[in-house]
């Protein structure tokens, strides 16, 4: 102590000198940013010739997924092209978009949900912005779903509550945010807003599906509303920017109608409907003016439209009013249509007259399985497919180079030829398994930045060698995935899985459940009829009658729980009609803890009979948490709520369990009937819950 105060002089000076380097080597990163700035060209392989715009947003430059790239290989070896980096990156469907050595997207850990910045050439994070808590984080469907867009040096991110803002993309520094769906009461959008940020003219469009802002422009530099327009819900699609007749318009997917406005005043041009009560549109139209296709999700095909060139100039006032202004345009008309043509998460790609694409045979993608359709490639001028393979599956596809890059959902790459009369594939590698892959990739100075649902990728396919100061890996090297396929344990698949069952299908599961129940009391009474014969002349006689009740309530309640586990895959390998019995062992776990606990309370001065009653508590809560996640796994998203119907049964399984725990006349008659009634309570009032759910959400 006495050396620091006697010296204290030269503590401070050394300070300061600390000091005046830090501030020094930030002052010189700043310059260096400042000559280098993030748009700026600087290629590292010579043998790529590009023009280096970047990937800026979620399908590219020119909003269209075509890329100006050339150099790129025209096949790969076994093994795959090489791998620049992987890494784990949190829950997400977010895409890249890249520019300059910088890529961007966004992600969430289970505490928050972040906009980050990656070196492009080693996947190291350069910055990272916590822009909210986590969204769904134990959903079917966790993290961000918008890819964040570069422009000008800013970036402009969207989350799934709607929130809408602005970083800097050099140090992702705040500059303004701002809920205009939560501000406009926005709808449509319920399970999380998915719509990337478009910027025109100085402006970041976006739909809200407002009252009197279905879509809203807003200030780039500030995030003030320029105009709002519109009275229709919104959808998860990000609007398409076009030209027609020199007027600058932007061409928006709503819930039930596609829209075009001017995109400097906001005044729809006009509306289309497209259908009634819940839709969804993700794809992204196709534009070739004057004409517009576009594929409708759940088997409804495609329909191509002539916009009209009559428009009325002199409409050329915003929107901010409450009324409906009329569309100041007549609405486009239709020129052909296809039922061949159905997307859904993966947009379609329009290069020299072709249109290639995934038609989509189910009514919405799956996290189990691969989707179910076809490849298809068709003429843009009449819709005649020209060739169609199921050896692609849904993918999302990039144009460069006069090939096509698809990236499917079940984590392949494929390479392409294009312009062909039948389907040439030039190379094929798996990227990434067991895990869904519906993210957009990105092409950028010849890498591909890839995404799953938790993890990327870099991939380089360029021609030439890239050059590279760190090692490259195989494509055999990215890890595995973690998901569990539990289809075996349900032995089948409802033919509209995403779907409310009609209240036929659900009579169909509970007469299957009943049928168990009947089978499991019958066969422990056999099995406790049988026990008697046995021991009808041993000395234990009596210690068996005492003990039968028990042993064969416990024989009723085990194979009732095994009809719930095993039922489904043993009665749907034998019928078409698809059957869930799962729920019977959801309610077989939730009536045997009551059971217990009614038990318990005439014993509560037994210690190990209260452990018993707190174990079968867990047992309980495990049983629900393993039944969660097995519906997370396979995609259900109408499955779980069984879950919430123990809450409105309580009172009924509460009555029965007071009376099955005791020993009346003819007990395993009116145990099987009071096990009848209780199941019944509790699956009929999920199934109401399920089914009131559909009605509110509509």
């Amino acid at each position: 102590m006495f050396w620091f105060r006697h010296h204290r002089m030269v503590w401070l000076a050394g300070l300061a000198v600390l000091i005046l380097i830090a501030v020094s080597l930030r002052w010189t990163r700043r310059a260096n940013q400042s000559l280098h700035p993030a748009g700026s060209v600087s290629i590292h392989n010579e043998a790529i010739e590009l023009t280096d715009t970047g990937w800026p947003s979620l399908r590219g430059p020119t909003f269209d997924s075509h890329s100006a790239e050339t150099g790129l290989a025209e096949t790969w070896p076994e093994s795959g092209p090489p791998v620049l980096w992987t890494r784990e990156l949190g829950q997400g469907y977010s895409g890249f978009s890249a520019m300059g050595d910088r890529v961007y997207t966004q992600c969430q850990s289970r505490y928050r949900q972040s906009v980050v910045c990656l070196d492009a050439a080693t996947g190291d994070t350069v910055w990272s912005y916590d822009c909210g808590w986590p969204y769904d984080g134990g959903g079917l469907y966790p993290g961000p779903r918008s890819t964040p867009t570069w422009h000008c040096g800013h970036l402009y991110y969207a989350t799934p509550d709607g929130t809408v803002g602005c970083l800097t993309a050099t140090e992702g520094r705040p500059v303004w945010s701002r809920n205009p769906k939560k501000e406009l009461r926005g709808r449509g959008t319920d399970f999380g807003y998915a719509c990337s940020p478009v910027i025109v003219e100085g402006a970041v469009i976006v739909p809200v599906g407002g009252p009197d802002a279905s879509v809203v422009a807003l200030d780039i530099r500030d995030g003030s509303t320029v105009w709002k327009s519109g009275t229709s819900p919104a959808s998860y699609a990000t609007p398409l920017p076009i030209q027609f007749e020199g007027r600058s318009l932007v061409v928006i997917p709503l819930e039930n109608s596609i829209a075009a406005f001017d995109s400097s005043t906001g005044t729809r041009m006009w509306e289309i409907e497209f259908s009634e009560g819940y839709d969804e549109h993700s794809a992204a139209p196709i534009y070739r003016e004057p004409f517009l296709l576009v594929a409708s999700p759940f088997r409804a095909g495609a329909k191509r439209f002539r916009l009209e060139d009559n428009l009325n100039d002199s409409s050329d006032t915003p929107r901010s009013t409450e009324a409906e202004v009329p569309a100041s345009g007549l609405p486009p008309t239709v020129t052909w249509e296809s039922p061949k043509f159905s997307n859904d998460v993966a947009s379609s790609v329009l290069v020299d007259g072709r249109v290639y694409g995934f038609d989509l045979k189910d009514p919405q993608s799956r996290l189990d399985r691969p989707s179910r359709g076809e490849f298809r490639c068709l003429d843009f001028e009449t819709g005649r497919v020209i060739w169609s393979t199921d050896k692609v599956g849904q993918a999302n596809t990039i144009v460069a180079d006069r090939k096509l890059v698809l990236f499917t959902d079940r984590g392949e790459l494929i390479l392409i030829r294009m312009g062909t009369d039948e389907y040439v594939e030039l190379a094929r590698v798996q990227v990434f398994r067991d895990e869904v892959c519906w993210t957009y990739p990105a092409l950028h100075r010849g890498c591909i930045y890839l995404r799953t649902q938790t993890r990327s990728a870099c991939v380089y396919l360029g021609e030439a060698p890239y050059n590279s100061k760190r090692q490259m890996t195989s494509v055999a090297a990215i890890p595995r995935g973690r998901t569990f396929d539990a289809q075996w344990l349900i032995g089948g698949e409802r033919e509209f899985p995403a779907t409310v069952p009609e209240w036929s299908e659900f009579r169909v599961w509970y007469c299957w459940s009943l049928c168990g129940l009947v089978m499991a009391s019958v066969t422990s009474m056999l099995a406790g009829f049988a026990g008697n014969c046995v021991n009808q002349f041993r000395r234990n006689r009596e210690t068996w009658i005492r003990h039968s009740v028990a042993i064969r309530r416990a024989c009723f309640w085990t194979l009732a729980a095994w009809a719930g586990i095993a039922g489904s895959p043993i009665v749907n390998a034998r019928q078409s009609e698809y059957v869930l019995l799962w729920p019977l062992a959801l309610w077989v776990s939730f009536q045997l803890t009551i059971n217990v606990i009614s038990w318990t309370e005439r014993h509560a001065d037994r210690i190990r009979i209260r452990w018993l009653s707190r174990g079968c508590g867990l047992m309980f809560l495990g049983t629900c948490a393993a039944y969660f996640h097995l519906c997370r796994g396979l995609g259900y998203a109408i499955e779980w709520s069984f879950l919430i119907g123990f809450l409105p049964s309580f009172v009924v399984a509460a009555v029965a369990a007071r009376l099955m725990t005791s020993r009346p006349r003819f007990w395993s008659f009116v145990d099987l009937v009071l096990a009848l009634i209780s199941f019944s309570a509790y699956f009929w009032s999920s199934v109401i819950f399920i089914k009131w759910k559909m009605i509110i959400g509509s």
